[in-house]
């Protein structure tokens, strides 16, 4: 897979300090080996990207971006909720359409052997779209930007069906699953029978999972299906390892289902899912320097951080040694990934230099590699 155009810088946000960066969408287009296809995808990245080397962000992967009513909406709600804090970066995957083989979002969906009618020159190819997007949009995104290990699917209606078919063939895949009016009535209830071989106890790590309907169940006979796989995730797979939300909206139809369905998943993520993902961190270390430029010559620098090595956030217990007047070193075994903060004395906390002007408290985050160093700059100490 290679990436052929990066294209259409689009504007959304434009408020805050002038040294901040936009809110951006950038189209990308992929040539896709695993499809044999050039596929588009689309890149959001939050209002503040760029402005700090030291900022890393969990990315939420929407399923039919094509339509961009699913896209643009999540993406407003990875900003704009009250507990979103520095955003997320959001990843659109589109469907296509290639005319001549009749080939559209539904053969990416649905697998192989669907008994679903898929046209007289093409197939389900939900196994092909799925090493897709392993091999080679999840890659491509974290080679190319700065990623925290937490993946979250968006998907609505077929492409709901599809991240819950990745949950069962790959479910290390994505940590998180946001499934809104799936269809798992399709081939005799395929998706039901295969939840009921899911095992949670194999994951890597915890999953959470949502599901909603509207009014399917009575409006488009789903209802036996639905039951059923709700009975599966309540009763038998909502686990410590496998923490479910089953949501029903019978106000609402097919559409518009997605609009209470997304904003009840996020605040469940942003309050209870993200801070246990930003709280993982590797079993291996990595030995790192770490430097520090302060104001005067006298300043007594301590170093915490987010795991054991950086004391916990207990401010007041590793103190950095003075290198030269202005500079503070401390060389460390550290987790990926590593947030850091500083403290004068061990009590007053130090703003940090980012970007042409910018300084901020909030931590600075960074991914560990064996023997890379790490520089920092005060600007001011809190009172």
């Amino acid at each position: 897979m290679k990436s052929i155009v990066l294209s259409t810088l689009v504007l959304l946000l434009s408020f805050g300090s002038s040294h901040a960066q936009y809110s951006k969408v950038k189209e990308i287009t992929l040539e896709s080996e695993e499809l044999g296809q050039i596929r588009e995808i689309m890149v959001y990245t939050p209002f503040g990207f760029g402005d700090n080397a030291y900022n890393y962000y969990n990315v939420i992967y929407v399923f039919d971006a094509q339509n961009r009513m699913f896209f643009d909406y999540t993406t407003s709600l990875s900003m704009l909720s009250k507990e979103a804090g520095q955003g997320s970066i959001v990843v659109g995957i589109k469907a296509t359409y290639i005319e001549e083989l009749f080939y559209a979002r539904n053969h990416d969906f649905l697998p192989s052997d669907t008994k679903r009618n898929m046209g007289p020159k093409s197939k389900g190819n939900a196994e092909n779209f799925l090493k897709y997007v392993k091999n080679e949009v999840v890659p491509y995104i974290e080679s190319n930007y700065p990623t925290l290990p937490g993946r979250t699917a968006v998907g609505h209606s077929l492409g709901a069906s599809f991240i819950t078919y990745a949950l069962l063939q790959e479910p290390d895949l994505f940590d998180n699953y946001i499934a809104v009016s799936p269809n798992v009535d399709y081939d005799d209830q395929r998706l039901v029978r295969g939840l009921r071989k899911l095992n949670p106890e194999e994951f890597q790590n915890k999953k959470y999972y949502y599901i909603s309907h509207g009014d399917e169940g009575e409006t488009w006979g789903w209802g036996e299906a639905n039951k059923n796989a709700y009975a599966l995730l309540k009763d038998t797979l909502n686990t410590k390892k496998f923490q479910v939300t089953i949501e029903k909206h019978p106000e609402e139809n097919h559409g518009s289902n997605f609009i209470p369905s997304v904003y009840s998943a996020m605040q469940t993520y942003y309050k209870e899912i993200r801070p246990e993902l930003q709280s993982r961190i590797s079993d291996e270390e990595y030995e790192v320097t770490i430097r520090l430029k302060v104001l005067d010559e006298k300043d007594q620098i301590y170093i915490t951080g987010n795991q054991e090595s950086l004391a916990n956030w207990k401010s007041d217990q590793i103190k950095m040694r003075q290198l030269s007047p202005l500079i503070r070193e401390i060389t460390l075994s550290l987790r990926d990934h590593a947030a850091v903060s500083f403290y004068l004395n061990g009590t007053s906390q130090a703003w940090i230099k980012f970007g042409e002007g910018g300084q901020s408290t909030h931590p600075m985050m960074f991914r560990p590699k064996e023997g890379d160093e790490y520089s920092f700059e005060v600007v001011r100490y809190n009172d």
